[in-house]
């Protein structure tokens, strides 16, 4: 009654303001604010508009009630400069009372900057009715509306929220496509926030929030009825009843905002990621198995059975765990009701084995049950590891000696023929230290990164703990940063070291040694290739190196001294460098697999490997067949040196 009485009151101020003797004009509101350039300054001294666009209020819900009745204390005009605050209450007193019951009005009575008022989400001159496709709390614009403030990252920090809730979230997902299709039931904001029949929006902690967990499935409800009553009996939703805070509801496996449709590729319940986005993050927590006494093997079981293997290879068929244990109508499996119960699996796994019968449908998916399946199955698993050690290990120590035997032959053969001296003894050295460490730093590296590997367990268990690790892959660091140190003073203060180094620097003859040799191996060519004492497949390998150790070095002492890394560089630093010390690992490795191994080990003329990193010596078979250029540069240096030698 009271906001009639106050409406009717509004009535007679705008009839009595606006009767005036006949042809009389009177004063408008719009010689004023239709000018688009009146402003006034704020308190904090920001400029303020005052412009009111006279086709957008004539067009607004209110436009019939004329400028007084929601600016009630202008007498005259020109009005006051200052005017009191709008009060919607006025008109709209249960709208009024519902929103400071709510997390927005009562952010208003405390004076939040930030809290919304009527016109934030209703719009100021240029309101229109909520089914008006226009109005800003229609259900198509209610996203970007609400997103002014919750689409805010800042906004977002500002008020402790979880994360910012941009507006193109919730627009991707089923719903929004459903409100732009024209199904203005389907939910958005208010229909799933605000307490039914009100303007009451409270906080998710509040009990009787309508998205609080223990009320989610009611409200989703109010759409989905059966499935929420379904949901409501499973073992998921009694749990929720009684209190456990852990206990899934719809959100929890369908998402908030962005809900998509199980077919669609990012859904969690799509079927082929349903158990490890959905079930998987609960059933594989030893804190929450533990506290609610559930079983710890059932992620593991299922996904190293078939049904999990195939389904991580992208299987749309094969068994997951909503096809067991059902979707919404998920209950204990001794309940009758549970499709996994004893009486109905064979239904449950005829579903996809048409056939199936009760002894098939038995066996067991996640575990052994019975101890005596128990001990069979440990000593079957026993008997194979045993067999596997035994036969495997056999016949790799069998081939290994053979293996080792024409090592050892050629080896001797390489030693005791003449050859030209291809590496010092210093070369040699130099090789022999570079090996060591960059096999250990590979192995220890890498073990930080997959510790689940069966090599990395397995140094795990033989005390190779992360300590350990940690020190032996520094103490290579250091030793491959000494080997590059005495490289550089080898290089600059030799002159062996320099006559090297010339002779590792490209040149165009190498492109066309890369192209020869392309020609022979596709048979284009019948000419053999000639090299230098260094072709392109080993300066491209040196210089490979040198770029390697460079930016690993760098790299690594970025990690090793984050701290003082931190503090020079800025907090930046350690990421990327940790990013380039990962890849360039993973280059370096592959290209010493790849490049390096083959040319020195697997080639066929060098298998079982060549040895001049041992001995540092060619045969002179080999240079005849692959290094004639070389061989005629050593013969020239010889006879210069001898000429050198002789008298005057």
């Amino acid at each position: 009654m009271r906001s009639g009485w106050r409406f009717m009151a509004s009535l007679l101020v705008i009839a009595a303001w606006t009767t005036g003797s006949p042809g009389q004009e009177q004063p408008s509101c719009f010689d004023c604010h239709a000018d688009s350039s009146l402003t006034k300054l704020g308190p904090r001294g920001q400029e303020i508009s005052l412009y009111v666009d006279s086709a957008a209020f004539r067009r607004s819900v209110h436009a019939e009630l004329g400028c007084v009745a929601c600016h009630a204390d202008v007498r005259e005009i020109p009005h006051p400069e200052t005017l009191a605050k709008v009060d919607c209450g006025t008109c709209h007193e249960l709208e009024k009372q519902g929103c400071f019951e709510g997390v927005h009005g009562r952010a208003l009575q405390a004076g939040d900057p930030d809290a919304p008022k009527c016109s934030t989400c209703h719009g100021a001159h240029d309101i229109r009715p909520a089914s008006d496709v226009q109005s800003r709390v229609h259900p198509r614009n209610q996203p970007r509306t609400c997103g002014q403030c919750h689409g805010q990252a800042e906004f977002a920090r500002r008020h402790k929220l979880p994360s910012a809730l941009p507006p193109a979230d919730y627009e991707r997902s089923v719903h929004a496509r459903a409100v732009q299709e024209g199904l203005e039931a389907a939910p958005t904001c208010s229909n799933c926030h605000m307490l039914p029949g009100t303007h009451i929006y409270l906080e998710v902690a509040n009990p009787q929030s309508p998205v609080n967990s223990a009320n989610v499935a009611r409200t989703c409800g109010r759409c989905h009825a059966d499935v929420a009553e379904v949901y409501l009996q499973s073992t998921h939703g009694t749990a929720l009843a009684r209190g456990v805070k852990e206990a899934p509801t719809c959100n929890f496996c369908h998402g908030e905002h962005r809900i998509l449709t199980p077919e669609e590729p990012g859904s969690p319940v799509r079927p082929e990621r349903v158990s490890e986005a959905i079930c998987a993050p609960c059933h594989s927590s030893e804190a929450m198995n533990e506290k609610l006494g559930l079983p710890r093997d059932r992620v593991s079981t299922y996904l190293n059975s078939y049904h999990g293997l195939a389904v991580r290879r992208g299987s749309k068929v094969a068994a997951n765990c909503a096809s067991g244990h059902g979707v919404h109508n998920i209950f204990r499996q001794d309940d009758p009701r549970s499709t996994v119960h004893p009486a109905n699996l064979q239904q449950t796994c005829g579903n996809c084995h048409p056939g199936a019968t009760q002894q098939f449908a038995s066996v067991k998916v996640h575990s052994y049950r019975s101890a005596a399946q128990l001990k069979a199955a440990s000593i079957i698993r026993s008997a194979y590891v045993f067999l596997i050690i035994v036969i495997i290990g056999g016949m790799f120590v069998h081939n290994f000696i053979v293996w080792l035997f024409y090592v050892a032959e050629k080896y001797r053969k390489t030693r005791s023929e003449s050859g030209l001296p291809r590496f010092s003894k210093g070369m040699v050295f130099q090789h022999f230290l570079l090996l060591v460490s960059f096999i250990t730093l590979v192995i220890t590296g890498f073990a930080l990164k997959f510790p689940d590997a069966f090599l990395f367990r397995l140094l795990l268990r033989l005390g190779v703990d992360e300590p350990l690790r940690g020190l032996l892959h520094r103490i290579a660091a250091s030793v491959l940063i000494a080997t590059a140190i005495y490289h550089l003073f080898w290089i600059f203060f030799t002159r062996h070291g320099r006559r090297e180094i010339q002779r590792l620097f490209p040149t165009t003859q190498d492109v066309l040694d890369l192209w020869n040799t392309l020609r022979y191996y596709l048979r284009l060519s019948s000419e053999r290739p000639q090299y230098a004492k260094y072709n392109y497949v080993e300066k491209a390998e040196y210089w490979a190196l040198v770029w390697g150790t460079v930016v690993m070095v760098l790299t690594g002492f970025i990690l090793w001294f984050p701290e003082t890394a931190s503090r020079i560089l800025g907090p930046w630093a350690f990421p990327i460098a940790e990013i380039i010390h990962y890849y360039e690992a993973w280059l370096a490795t592959l290209a010493i697999a790849v490049w390096h191994f083959y040319w020195a080990i697997f080639h066929p003329e060098e298998y079982p490997m060549s040895f001049v990193w041992l001995h540092g010596k060619m045969p002179h078979e080999e240079v005849v067949k692959h290094r004639l250029p070389w061989l005629e540069e050593e013969r020239e240096q010889l006879a210069q040196e001898d000429n050198k030698m002789l008298p005057s």
